[in-house]
């Protein structure tokens, strides 16, 4: 079985790809991912979510003034 990537338009084969469903205001949506978009968006993810800890770790040190 042969899928479309949603995010890059390429067609990758069953065995490439990562499915999620998702429920949208339509119903239930069948979401497929080739594994280089999903990498691309686990490391974007991945410096966000690091950015957000060393915003919050910062928030908590004492502040010497």
């Amino acid at each position: 079985m042969k899928y479309i990537c949603n995010i890059c338009g390429k067609i990758i084969q069953e065995h490439d790809v990562t499915i999620n469903y998702k429920k949208g205001s339509n119903g239930l949506e069948i979401v497929a991912i080739c594994q280089l978009c999903l990498d691309h968006y686990l490391d974007k993810t991945m410096v966000e979510t690091g950015r957000k800890d060393e915003d919050a770790e910062r928030m908590k040190m004492k502040r010497k003034w």
